[in-house]
């Protein structure tokens, strides 16, 4: 299964948050203002948002039939082609809601978070490793209806005449969806194999090893490209790089190479087959002698993002690695008090740099080989 969607227009957006009831404003906006970022990654445009507050989602209608035909008079009022739940929600309750839309507009498409961003790692998946995990996370997302018509058939069955042929085709697509599974899951296998043999490799032969993490957008891969003299693609986007790059950094004091390896960036409720689909590319983090945790200090929630990459980190098992916190993009961050800061995450012992500009680069260099001697 292949996810493709070209672009032959600016498609037009609909937000819809389902939130917990005392949610606040600031909180609710921060989570839409994201997803507006995703959506201006994918190529589109937000003309709509719209929340519902509620502790659980509707089981049929995700959001509740009266609030679904709000929605759908919206959809018709502003043209809207994409509906986007930002939540994770079942192929049923999707389809459930298709169906209000449809007399609203009758191509429109609705899809939850994992949906969007895997739309946006499609456009951006370059290796046939990234592809294949674009793939297994959709096929985990969507289940056996990514194969077409089998979930449709199957609620259609019971009083129209097509009870056996929906079960048939049902069964079909589920046998389909499963072999399918197998196949990725053990073609990523050999690739993650070919990729623990290559870290194995250079360990053997001396290299250290560093990987640099963070939340999507921190400008990893301008300080990847910064430090090993490469010219990796460079975008002010969300998910910019999903294929892991290994590069070479030197440094003279501990008289040994480095490999530093520049991943997949997280966000905030990554959902997990994200995770799993792409821990074959995490491989490279996993085994880093070295963390380089990359912040972008100078947007607001610089400190929220944090958290949610130490959480992330905790969940790959990467609690106890060692590493260096890097404050990144000081020269966009106005009057910074590095003093305060300093304080504030005493224990993370943060280093200011700049990858743009190259502030603190040669000081990290430094800072790294602080790090590495020990392993020396």
């Amino acid at each position: 299964m292949e996810i493709t969607y070209k672009l032959n227009q600016q498609p037009r957006f609909m937000l819809v948050g389902l939130v917990p009831m005392g949610t606040s404003y600031e909180a609710i906006l921060m989570d839409l203002e994201e997803v507006e970022s995703l959506v201006k990654t994918y190529g589109g445009k937000v003309f709509a948002a719209t929340v519902q507050k509620s502790h659980d989602p509707d089981k049929s209608g995700f959001v509740g039939s009266g609030k679904a035909e709000e929605i759908a008079d919206t959809i018709a009022k502003e043209k809207i082609d994409i509906v986007v739940i930002n939540a994770l929600a079942s192929p049923g309750q999707l389809y459930d809601l298709e169906k209000i839309f449809y007399r609203s507009n009758q191509k429109i498409k609705v899809w939850d978070r994992m949906d969007l961003i895997l739309h946006i790692f499609a456009l951006h998946a370059h290796t046939k490793e990234a592809k294949l995990q674009i793939d297994l996370a959709s096929l985990r997302h969507m289940g056996p209806k990514a194969y077409g018509m089998g979930y449709i058939l199957s609620r259609q069955g019971g009083g129209i005449g097509t009870v056996g042929v929906g079960e048939t085709n049902t069964e079909l697509m589920k046998r389909h969806w499963r072999d399918e599974m197998r196949k990725i899951s053990s073609e990523l296998t050999r690739l993650s194999g070919e990729r623990i043999k290559q870290i194995e490799k250079r360990k053997s032969i001396g290299f250290l090893t560093a990987s640099l993490v963070g939340y999507t957008n921190a400008g990893k891969t301008m300080l990847f490209n910064r430090l090993t003299k490469k010219e990796n693609y460079v975008s002010d986007n969300l998910f910019a790089t999903l294929d892991s790059t290994v590069g070479k950094v030197i440094i003279k004091g501990i008289r040994r190479d480095i490999a530093v390896s520049d991943t997949i960036g997280f966000i905030k409720n990554l959902p997990s087959d994200l995770i799993e689909a792409f821990k074959s590319t995490l491989i490279e983090s996993a085994n880093a002698d070295l963390l380089l945790i990359v912040v972008d200090v100078s947007d607001p929630q610089f400190a929220h993002k944090l958290q949610v990459v130490d959480g992330i980190l905790n969940e790959l098992m990467l609690a106890n690695k060692k590493r260096i916190y890097l404050f990144n993009k000081i020269d966009k961050a106005g009057l910074l008090d590095r003093m305060d800061l300093m304080k504030q995450y005493a224990l993370k012992s943060p280093f200011f740099i700049s990858a743009k500009t190259g502030e603190g680069i040669d000081i990290l260099f430094n800072k790294i080989e602080q790090s590495l001697e020990t392993i020396v």
